[in-house]
C-alpha cells in the first residue's frame, strides 16, 4: 500500500459540522444510510437527508455552496444504481473544483462505490491517491470510496462502505490508534480491515487533498452502560435486525430506533406521545388524534378507515420496539426524552392545542357566560359581502337612475340589517358605524352672526342651500353616494312616520355640515318661512336693549350739564367754574356715550346667532307641532296649522334633498325592519316611497329590508276594506298587498341562504370564537375600507383597470382575466380576498364590466322568453327590464367571488319568475333541508306528462290533490323553456 499526501495549507479549525446524506432507493435490513446520519447526528452534526433522485446533482451544488468559514461539511452520495466510470468520474471532478472555491475548513465525500480500477489488470492500483485539485485552496479535503478489487464489472458481492463508516463511528471501533478522534485516515483504515475481514470483493479507496486523512469526523464514544430490563426488547430486536453495535445509552438507543428503524408513522406518533401525561396511556383514539392532528370526521369513513389501519401498524410497531407502557405512555423517562428533543415548535404547539381540546371534551369545563349580541355587523361572517358590493355597484352604476327601490327580503334574523349595513359601508364609508364622511356647501366655516342675520332680512335670497361636496373620502367622488338610515317602527302614526323619515333626512345630512355651514343652512331655510319684519323687529329691540344703559348713562350726564347750568345762574360767584364744568360733563360725557353705544352695538352685531336667534339656526324640531322659532316671530301659518304640516316636512326634505342628491349621485336611503312596523306604519312607509317614486323628490334610491309575505299582509289589514271588495284572484293571482310590494319594490334581492356546507359552520365558529380546524374553510374574510383608508388604494384600483382592459376582456371572460391580473400583480391584502379576488380587483373589474355589458346581449335573452312573457303593460315591463339588469349584475359580482357564472337565458328566466309571481318566491325557494325545492321539482315536471305536473303542483301547495291546475299553464310555459334556474333562484331569490 503506498500513501499520497500532498503538503497544503493547514485547514482552518473546525467550528461547525453539516452532512447531507442521501437515502438509497432500497434500503436494506441494516439501514445503512439511515445509520450513518444517525451517527452524524449523535456527534453533533447538522443532517439533512434526501431520497435519491434527479434533484441530487442541484442538492449537493446548493449544500456546498452554503458553506461558511470553518464547516465541515460531508456528502453521502449513493450510487448503487449503477453508475458507470463516466459518471464517477464527472462527480470527482465536480468534487475537486468546489473544493477550489470552497472557504470552508473541510469537505468528505463518502460514495460506496466508485470506478478507480481500470481494465489494466497487470498494472498496481493504489488505495490513497490525490484528488486533482487546482492552485492552493484553504479547504482540506478527503473523498472515501469503495471499488473492485480486480479489474472488470461491478462485484456482485457488496459491503456498504456506508454501513462500515456508521459501525466505525457509533462503536469507536474506527479509532484505531486510539486518540480519541475519529479521522478520515482511521475510517479508511478502519474500513480496509473490515473488507479484508469479511472477504468481500471490494477494496476501500480514499482520495485526499491537503489534510485530508487528518479531518476530524467524530469523537470516540465512552464504554457502553448497562440500560436495565426496560430497554430489552429494544436491545433483542437491534440485533435482529443487523445493528451490532450496542447503545451507549438509553436515550441514544431510542435516537438509533427513530432515526433509523421507525417508519414515518411510527416516527410522527412517538414524538407526539411526549405531550401526553405521565398518567395518560396511549389509547386508539389518541393515537388517532396524535398521527392524524384531528379526530376523525363525519361522512369521510373511507378515509377514516385507511388512516386507522395506518395508526394500528404505528402503534405495532412501536409496541414491537418495546417503547409503549401499559400505564403510562412509554416504558422510560428517556424515551419520552429523546423523543421530545425532535418535536419542533410550531408541531409541538398545533399538537398540544389538538390535546387541549380533547381533555377540555372529557372533563367538566365551566360554560362561557357571555351573551352574543343580537346586533347588526359589517363584519362580513356569511359571505354577505359580495351581494353587498354587487348592490352598490348597481347603485353607482352610470346607467342607473333615480328614483329605485331595492328590495332585500329573508325572514326575520336572516342578516338583512347587516346585508344593508354592509351597502351602506360600501356607497358611504364610515356611516354605518356612525363616522360618515362630510359635506361642505362652502369653506366659510365660522358661525352666522346677528349682523349676517340682518343683512340676509334685509335682503331676501333663494330658500335653495346650494350644491354641497363631500370632504375627504377613502373612494373616488364619484363612487360616493350620501346614505340615510329610517327605522319606521319607530313612529306610531302617518303624520309620525312623515315627520320621522323627514328628521332622519334632515338631521342624518345636515349634521354632517361643520357647525358654521349648518347654521348657516338653517338660517337660510328658516328665514324662507317666517316673518322677516319680525326678525328685524327682534334684532332691533334686542341692540336697544345692548344699548340701554348707555342711553341711562347719557340721561345722567345731561341731568348733571343742566344742574351746573342752573347752580351757575343761582349762584354768580361761581357761574365760570360751573358753566366750565357743565361743558366738560356734557361734553365728555356725551362722547363717552357714543363710544360706548358703538362698542356695544358692535359687539352684539358680532355675536353669534346662536344666541339671539337660536331657533333661526338650528333645526326645527318636526316630530311635534312645531313651536315659533324664535319667541315672539309670526311664522308662517302654514307652518303651525295641521293642514300644512304635508307641505312643511316636504319643503325641508326638498331643500335638503337639493344640496347632497342628484340624478347622477342619488340619496340612498336604507329602511329598516318594515315587517316589525304595526299596518297603518307599513301603509305609511309605502305611501312615502310612492311620494318619492312619483317624482316628489326624484332623486332619492330605496333599499328595503322585509318579509315580502308579513309585509303584504300588513297591506292586506291596512286596507282591509278595499281588499275585500276586490274579486278573488286565486293562488295565480297576487292580491292587494303583493301588488302594492309590486309597485313599490322594483329589484327584489334574497339575503343569501346559510347553507350547511360551509356558511353555517363558519358563521358557528366566528360566534364563539373558535378557529377553523385542519381541512376545515376558514371564517368568510373581511373585505371592506374604512374612512382612513390611505388614497393609495384608489391608486391600486386605477392600475388594475388598466392592466384589466390591457388584455381586452369580454363580458363573458371578464372575471378569467381578472383572476389572471389578480395572479400576476400586488393586488392588497390577502384578507380582502373572496373567491380569490382582492377588494381592489373587484372594484377594478367592476369599471371594466361597465363598459363592456351590452343591452344587445340583454335584448337576445329577454327575446327568447317573449312568448311565454303576457307582460302587456308598459311599467311591467320596464320594470323586467330593470329586474334584468339587476339580476345581471349581482350574477356577475357572485362569479367574480367564485361561484358558477350564471347565463343570460337563466337570469331572462329569472326576472320573468320575480315580475309575474312574486307572491309564490318564497314558496317556490323555500329551502327544504336535503331535497329539492318546489321550483326544481316544477321545472322537472313542467316538460313532462299532465299527471307528473298536477302531482308537483300539488306537491308545492299550489293545488289540491287530483286538481287539473290549467290556470298554472303560464307557469308551466316557462318552466318548460330551458336553462333550469332553481340553483340559481335559491341563492338569488
Amino acid at each position: 500500500m503506498t500513501s499520497m499526501i500532498v503538503t497544503a495549507p493547514p485547514a482552518p479549525a473546525i467550528r461547525n459540522r453539516k452532512a447531507l446524506v442521501f437515502l438509497d432507493p432500497e434500503d436494506g435490513p441494516e439501514h445503512a444510510a439511515r445509520r450513518l446520519a444517525h451517527a452524524l447526528d449523535a456527534e453533533g452534526y447538522t443532517v439533512r437527508t434526501a431520497a435519491c433522485g434527479d434533484e441530487e446533482q442541484r442538492r449537493v451544488e446548493a449544500f456546498l455552496d452554503a458553506v461558511e468559514p470553518g464547516d465541515l461539511l460531508l456528502v453521502r452520495w449513493s450510487t448503487e444504481s449503477g453508475w458507470g466510470r463516466r459518471e464517477f468520474g464527472a462527480l470527482m471532478a465536480e468534487f475537486a473544483r468546489r473544493v477550489e472555491r470552497s472557504d470552508g475548513a473541510a469537505l468528505l465525500l463518502v460514495v460506496d462505490f466508485g470506478w478507480l480500477i481500470t481494465v489494466d489488470g497487470g498494472r498496481s492500483h493504489e488505495t490513497v491517491g490525490r484528488l486533482r485539485v487546482s492552485g492552493e485552496p484553504v479547504s482540506a479535503a478527503a473523498a472515501l470510496t469503495t471499488s473492485a478489487t480486480m479489474p472488470g464489472e461491478r462485484p456482485g458481492r457488496t459491503v456498504s462502505l456506508t454501513a462500515i463508516l456508521a459501525d466505525g463511528i457509533l462503536s469507536g471501533a474506527a479509532d484505531l490508534d486510539g486518540d480519541g478522534t475519529v479521522t478520515v485516515g482511521d475510517l479508511f483504515r478502519y474500513a480496509e480491515e473490515r473488507c479484508a475481514a469479511l472477504g468481500a470483493d471490494r477494496r476501500p479507496y480514499l482520495l485526499t487533498y491537503g489534510e485530508g486523512e487528518l479531518i476530524g469526523v467524530a469523537a470516540t464514544p465512552g464504554p457502553a452502560r448497562h440500560l436495565g430490563p426496560a430497554f430489552g426488547t429494544a436491545l433483542a430486536r437491534l440485533a435482529v435486525t443487523g445493528d451490532p453495535v450496542p447503545p451507549l445509552s438509553a436515550t441514544e438507543l431510542v435516537g438509533r430506533v427513530y432515526d433509523v428503524h421507525l417508519g414515518e408513522n411510527a416516527r410522527r406518533l412517538l414524538r407526539r406521545a411526549t405531550l401526553l401525561d405521565d398518567d395518560e396511556p396511549l389509547t386508539p383514539d389518541l393515537a388517532y388524534l396524535l398521527t392524524r392532528g384531528d379526530p376523525p370526521a363525519a361522512g369521510d369513513e373511507a378515509r377514516t378507515a385507511e388512516t386507522a389501519t395506518e395508526v394500528e401498524e404505528a402503534v405495532r410497531e412501536l409496541l414491537a420496539w418495546g417503547l409503549l407502557g401499559e400505564r403510562a405512555p412509554f416504558t422510560d423517562p428517556a424515551v419520552r426524552h429523546a423523543a421530545a428533543a425532535r418535536l419542533d415548535a410550531a408541531e409541538h404547539a398545533r399538537v398540544a392545542a389538538a390535546l387541549r381540546r380533547r381533555r377540555a371534551a372529557h372533563r367538566a369545563v365551566r360554560p362561557r357566560t357571555r351573551i352574543t349580541g343580537d346586533r347588526w355587523t359589517i363584519t362580513d361572517r356569511l359571505g354577505h359581502r359580495v351581494h353587498a358590493e354587487a348592490v352598490a355597484a348597481f347603485i353607482r352604476h352610470p346607467d342607473t337612475r333615480p328614483p329605485l327601490t331595492i328590495g332585500v327580503k329573508g325572514p326575520w334574523g336572516a342578516g338583512k340589517t347587516s346585508l344593508m349595513r354592509m351597502i351602506q359601508d360600501v356607497l358611504d364609508p364610515g356611516a354605518a358605524e356612525g363616522r360618515p364622511a362630510p359635506i361642505h356647501l362652502n369653506r366659510d366655516q365660522t358661525a352666522p352672526t346677528n349682523a349676517e342675520v340682518l343683512a340676509r332680512v334685509r335682503t331676501p335670497r333663494d330658500g335653495a342651500p346650494g350644491r354641497a361636496v363631500p370632504g375627504t373620502l377613502p373612494l373616488r367622488e364619484g363612487d360616493w353616494r350620501p346614505t340615510v338610515w329610517f327605522n319606521p317602527w319607530m313612529y306610531q302614526n302617518g303624520e309620525q312616520v312623515w315627520a320621522g323619515l323627514a328628521h332622519e333626512i334632515i338631521s342624518q345630512v345636515t349634521d354632517r355640515l361643520p357647525r358654521g355651514e349648518r347654521e348657516r343652512f338653517w338660517l337660510a331655510l328658516n328665514l324662507a318661512r317666517i316673518d322677516r319684519e319680525a326678525v328685524r323687529r327682534r334684532a332691533y329691540r334686542l341692540a336697544l336693549i345692548r344699548l340701554l344703559p348707555v342711553a341711562l348713562a347719557l340721561c345722567a350726564t345731561l341731568l348733571l350739564t343742566v344742574a351746573a347750568l342752573a347752580a351757575a345762574t343761582l349762584v354768580p360767584s361761581l357761574g365760570p367754574a360751573l358753566r366750565g364744568g357743565a361743558a366738560a360733563v356734557g361734553a365728555g360725557g356725551t362722547l363717552i356715550a357714543v363710544v360706548a353705544a358703538v362698542v356695544r352695538l358692535a359687539r352684539f352685531l358680532g355675536e353669534s346667532a346662536g344666541t339671539a336667534f337660536a331657533g333661526l339656526v338650528s333645526r326645527p324640531e318636526v316630530l311635534t307641532t312645531p313651536p315659533d322659532l324664535v319667541e315672539g316671530l309670526t311664522p308662517d301659518p302654514g307652518y303651525r296649522a295641521r293642514t300644512g304640516f304635508l307641505h312643511l316636512v316636504q319643503t325641508d326634505m326638498r331643500h335638503v334633498l337639493g344640496m347632497v342628491a342628484s340624478a347622477e349621485r342619488p340619496l340612498v336611503v336604507f329602511v329598516d325592519d318594515l315587517d316589525r312596523c304595526s299596518p297603518g306604519t307599513v301603509a305609511q312607509v309605502i305611501e312615502a316611497v310612492n311620494l318619492f317614486l312619483a317624482g316628489e323628490f326624484p332623486d332619492c334610491v330605496f333599499v328595503l329590508a322585509m318579509e315580502p309575505d308579513v309585509v303584504a299582509a300588513h297591506v292586506e289589514v291596512a286596507y282591509g276594506d278595499l281588499a275585500r271588495s276586490l274579486p278573488p284572484g286565486g293562488l295565480e293571482r297576487s292580491g292587494l298587498g303583493w301588488r302594492f310590494l309590486e309597485k313599490i319594490v322594483q329589484l327584489p334581492l334574497s339575503v343569501p341562504l346559510l347553507d350547511d356546507g360551509e356558511r353555517l359552520p363558519s358563521y358557528l365558529r366566528a360566534l364563539l370564537g373558535v378557529r377553523a380546524g385542519a381541512g376545515e374553510h376558514p371564517a368568510v374574510p373581511v373585505a371592506r375600507r374604512g374612512t382612513g383608508e390611505d388614497t393609495s388604494v384608489l391608486e391600486l384600483v386605477d392600475r388594475l383597470e388598466a392592466r384589466i382592459r390591457a388584455l381586452r376582456p369580454s363580458a363573458d371572460d371578464l372575471d378569467a382575466v381578472a383572476r389572471q391580473v389578480e395572479e400576476t400583480a400586488d393586488a392588497g391584502p390577502a384578507e380582502t380576498r373572496i373567491g380569490g379576488l382582492s377588494a381592489a380587483t373587484r372594484l377594478a373589474a367592476d369599471r371594466v364590466y361597465d363598459d363592456l355589458y351590452s343591452d344587445e346581449k340583454a335584448y337576445a335573452a329577454i327575446r327568447r322568453v317573449l312568448p311565454v312573457l303576457s307582460l302587456t303593460n308598459p311599467r311591467e315591463l320596464k320594470r323586467y327590464v330593470n329586474v334584468f339588469r339587476f339580476y345581471s349584475f349581482v350574477t356577475y359580482r357572485r362569479a367574480l367571488a367564485g361561484a358558477p357564472r350564471a347565463g343570460d337565458d337563466e337570469v331572462a328566466k329569472l326576472a320573468l319568475l320575480t315580475i309575474r309571481w312574486p307572491h309564490l318566491l318564497t314558496l317556490l325557494t323555500r329551502d327544504p333541508g336535503d331535497g329539492p325545492t318546489a321550483l326544481d321539482s316544477l321545472e322537472r315536471a313542467a316538460p313532462a306528462s299532465d299527471a307528473e305536473w298536477s302531482r308537483a303542483l300539488a306537491a308545492a301547495g299550489l293545488t289540491g290533490a287530483g286538481e287539473a291546475g290549467t290556470r298554472w299553464e303560464a307557469l308551466r310555459a316557462l318552466l318548460t323553456t330551458r336553462p333550469p334556474v332553481a340553483p340559481l333562484a335559491r341563492d338569488v331569490l
